[in-house]
């Protein structure tokens, strides 16, 4: 076998000892993390063994690289080809980086059945879809990495209206809804961000028969909520009647718009029936194992 040195410089007189193969080069260039993952890809995707790759210049791996990250779980996203289109959009990539510094920096996890508020079209269009929900992705099978098991969880964009019943009854029951309708989803949940009717305008028995009947007997498992704040100068009045930017004008209280007291008091009505089951009387620190201890006065 010949060798290769450079040039000028003399050869051993004798071959170098043994000693433990190194690593190829490019090895370095996969971490560990990411082998399963590439693995599950190429077997759903065959004929793609070289596919476009996006990437960023600060990344988020939820898989880790050199160690774990602790979230087990990778983002998928299938989106509908647009009539015209020669080239896969790079706009998904960025959505997907958008959430995993989300997760990264707040450290609340993702779970099937999330959704997520996002007020905004998801490709920067004009498009009614501004919202998503997250669901097991139903190809991608969950994945053995040397730093644990990896889940995939898809995003699935929704509109507005699709999103508030979401919130008040459940994220799995509407992605259900989803699959029943082709053009909403089908059974791969594929996103059109050019659909322009919700599924209750597609179909607008599914709200009265399936979510309100769903809301009445399971109610929500929404947990929590989060809030955007914002401040702004007090002093400005506000631009008409239905603007709640604030609620008072210099030191004088302002009277808050038909629209504002009418979400509230809508509300509240809500929380009350909630809360109309009875409650349950204290505990009387004197009763201990199902016993009444009596004390003498």
């Amino acid at each position: 076998m010949a060798e290769l040195r450079p040039s000028g410089a003399p050869g051993p007189t004798a071959p170098p000892a043994p000693g433990p193969t190194a690593p190829p080069a490019f090895a370095s260039l996969f971490p560990p993390g990411l082998h399963a993952i590439y693995g599950e890809c190429r077997r759903l995707y065959p004929d793609q063994p070289n596919p476009l790759q996006v990437t960023a210049i600060v990344k988020y791996w939820f898989t880790g690289t050199d160690g774990p990250s602790g979230f087990g779980f990778e983002l998928t996203f299938r989106l509908k080809r647009e009539t015209g289109e020669s080239a896969p959009p790079t706009w998904p990539a960025e959505l997907m980086q958008g959430l995993a510094r989300y997760v990264f920096q707040s450290e609340n996890t993702f779970c099937s059945g999330d959704h997520v508020s996002w007020h905004s079209p998801l490709d920067n269009s004009e498009s009614r879809i501004q919202h998503m929900l997250l669901t097991e992705d139903p190809q991608m099978q969950p994945v053995q990495t040397p730093f644990g098991v990896v889940t995939f969880l898809q995003i699935v964009g929704v509109c507005t209206e699709e999103l508030h019943s979401a919130q008040q009854w459940n994220g799995q029951g509407i992605l259900e809804l989803l699959r029943t309708v082709p053009i909403a989803g089908g059974p791969w949940l594929i996103t059109d961000m050019r659909r322009g009717e919700t599924i209750f305008e597609i179909n607008p028995h599914l709200q009265q028969e399936r979510v309100d009947k769903g809301i009445e007997t399971d109610g929500s498992n929404l947990s929590g909520v989060s809030a955007k704040c914002a401040w702004d100068d007090l002093s400005r009045p506000p631009e008409d009647d239905e603007d709640s930017r604030s609620i008072c004008i210099g030191t004088q209280p302002r009277r808050l718009s038909g629209k504002d007291t009418e979400q509230i008091r809508e509300t509240l009505r809500r929380g009350l029936e909630i809360n109309s089951k009875p409650v349950l009387p204290p505990i009387n620190p004197q009763r201990q194992n199902g016993l009444a201890h009596d004390r003498a006065p």
